[in-house]
């Protein structure tokens, strides 16, 4: 299953408006500065009277500065950082007591993806401007970007300090306490910047990804659909509410989302896992596939895509293919329990109980909670004639699940086989109040000559 959290992620604060000239112009370019100093003008325009100056030769000094600024303003506009970073450093050379001018190139390696640089520009501009809250604010970006979350959130803490009800700020600070597992933490920044801004769709998908990861399912999908209201486009917050349905086993409602996600936004591997995982099981394992060699070719090494896969072969009695794909999901994530609770269903198909038992004991490393996995090496053991470890692991299984019925057909079975019939009268009909379409139980008391 591909992951809840959102595409967006928090980029750099706002830029810098244009500067303007520090003293007259020459008759002849005073056309020209009025253009480059202009905040709301084309950015090929910008740069094109910009370039006018620069290539004149007659400004010096501060005016010099002023125009490799602005110019460097357009380039960032465009997305042409490396030209951007070229005429900021031309501005800085000149003045390098202009902390705009040091934010700026900070911007600009940012989206470059060069933090240590962005850290370091950052640092010089609130070095000069100790007031500069967007200065602080990208910083943090820069270091949440690097996965250094707590230096985020300390950067994040000044910029807010300055600017209590920038939601930008806010935005990004909740994400690093996401980042950390913090999530009532993260809720309440989310809270804040969605009081400030209510209508910008990202926080609250954003602050959905929250709800969902803290296990507030009906607040998360609540949050989901505000977003998709405020922006019907928004592509991320469908495939985060497709997941949300899947979540709740409403799988025909996360198809709908998923199917538009993947209209909005065709190669979403994500989405694409999602939506394979939901018409499997639906039982389409056609269009599943489908989903899964799609969501392979797009991104071939995604571990998720190739446990989906070899869920479909698994399904198909295809055990060979199967373990094949298993096996490089888990070289890609070998931190992923349900993959080793799956291979080991395809070793068990083969017969080959002593790999099925080691990957179920990888499994419950993993995942030491996971009352699933206990109960499918419960039945690995009773099928390699383990009886006793076999009901130590079922009892284990209800322990953490009391309300799982394979639990207990699976107690049940184990219980048969060590010849306590009440006991296992017992389990069978608990699983069958659990699930009453639980057919295994239903024939194991029919068997042994008893009513449900």
């Amino acid at each position: 299953m591909g992951s809840s959290g959102c595409k967006w992620k928090s980029s750099a604060f706002a830029l810098l408006a244009a500067l303007v000239t520090a003293g007259p112009a020459g008759a002849q370019l005073a056309s020209a500065w009025q253009t480059c100093a202009r905040s709301d003008t084309a950015p090929d325009d910008v740069i094109a009277a910009c370039s006018t100056i620069i290539e004149s030769g007659t400004e010096r000094g501060t005016n010099l500065a002023i125009a490799h600024f602005n110019r460097a303003n357009g380039w960032l506009a465009k997305g042409e950082f490396e030209r951007a970073v070229a005429d900021l450093s031309g501005a800085i050379g000149i003045d390098r007591t202009n902390a705009k001018a040091f934010y700026n190139r900070g911007n600009a390696w940012l989206a470059l993806g060069v933090h240590e640089r962005a850290v370091a520009d950052y640092a010089e501009a609130v070095r000069l401007d100790p007031n500069f809250a967007a200065a602080y604010g990208s910083r943090g970006v820069a270091h949440y970007q690097k996965g250094d979350f707590e230096s985020a959130i300390i950067d994040l803490d000044a910029a807010i300090r300055l600017a209590p009800k920038d939601p930008r700020a806010l935005a990004a600070r909740a994400l690093a306490w996401r980042a950390k597992q913090e999530f009532a933490l993260s809720l309440a920044d989310f809270d804040r910047a969605i009081e400030t801004d209510p209508g910008d769709a990202r926080l609250r998908n954003e602050r959905g990804a929250t709800l969902q990861a803290a296990g507030q399912a009906d607040r998360a999908l609540a949050d989901f659909t505000e977003a998709i209201r405020l922006d019907a486009n928004f592509a991320r917050a469908r495939a985060n509410r497709g997941l949300a349905h899947l979540m709740r086993n409403n799988f025909d409602a996360a198809i709908t989302d998923l199917d538009d996600a993947l209209r909005l936004a065709p190669g979403d591997v994500d989405a694409l896992i999602n939506r394979g995982t939901a018409l499997q099981l639906k039982g389409n394992l056609e269009r599943a596939r489908a989903d899964y060699d799609e969501a392979l070719r797009i991104a071939p090494d995604t571990a998720a895509a190739l446990g989906g896969r070899g869920n479909i072969h698994l399904a198909r009695a295809e055990y060979d293919r199967a373990l094949a794909d298993y096996d490089r999901a888990i070289a890609l994530n070998p931190d992923f329990a349900v993959t080793y609770s799956n291979r080991a269903r395809a070793w068990r198909a083969k017969g080959d109980f002593t790999r099925a038992l080691a990957d179920l004991d990888n499994a419950i490393r993993i995942a030491p909670t996971d009352a699933s996995a206990y109960n499918s090496r419960a039945w690995t053991y009773q099928l390699a004639g383990r009886d006793a470890d076999a009901l130590t692991d079922a009892n284990k299984a209800i322990e953490i699940d009391p309300n799982d019925p394979n639990a207990y057909d699976t107690r049940g079975t184990i219980h048969v086989k060590l010849g306590l019939r009440d006991k296992a009268i017992a389990d069978f009909r608990k699983a069958l109040a659990l699930n009453p379409a639980m057919q295994s139980s239903a024939e194991a008391l029919r068997k042994l000559g008893v009513a449900r």
